[in-house]
């Protein structure tokens, strides 16, 4: 019974290897073996001209490449204990932003609750290890301090004037 089982097997294994490698001229119809074949109805074309953007997407990538400089990745890493009551590290990520020349940088406070390191990463991809300065849990605030050169703050502006509807932006890294 074991021996019918084995040859059936070696035999459905064979014919399908068999049928998907040798198959014959005339049954090449079936897109078996020529999917990227040059009998497609589909044709793709290129587009010759660079995309026009309208004066409101050429205003956001202005204020995004305004921005980018300044918002920066952080990683923040806690200790915690796993199933067995070992310490096993456990990451998070969030973002924030460049306040000034000096290095402090605005992040919420969620992002780097609990961590033994902290770690930010910049626009131009370089890593400083950060300290808090301080935190104000109840408003989820948190001010870190890096070590860097050629730093570019944000710039910000007075939120008092905004009224509903009007647009404003988020941009982070996280």
């Amino acid at each position: 019974m074991n021996f019918r089982r084995a040859l059936l097997i070696v035999a459905l294994v064979g014919g399908f290897w068999y049928v998907t490698t040798h198959l014959p001229e005339n049954f090449r119809g079936l897109h078996l073996s020529n999917i990227s074949g040059s009998r497609s109805p589909l044709e793709l074309t290129e587009a010759q001209a660079a995309p026009a953007f309208d004066s409101e997407e050429q205003n956001n990538i202005a204020v995004y490449k305004k921005a980018l400089p300044s918002v920066v990745n952080i990683t923040s890493t806690a200790m915690t204990f796993n199933f067995f009551y070992g310490q096993v590290p456990q990451q998070g990520q969030g973002s924030g932003f460049i306040l000034d020349k000096a290095g402090h940088v605005l992040t919420n406070f969620h992002v780097i609750a609990d961590a033994n390191r902290i770690e930010v990463m910049t626009s131009d991809k370089h890593h400083y290890k950060a300290t808090i300065v301080g935190s104000d849990k109840v408003h989820d605030l948190a001010l870190l301090q890096i070590n860097a050169p050629n730093l570019q703050p944000v710039t910000l502006a007075n939120s008092s004037d905004l009224v509903v509807g009007q647009k404003v932006y988020a941009i982070g890294n996280p």
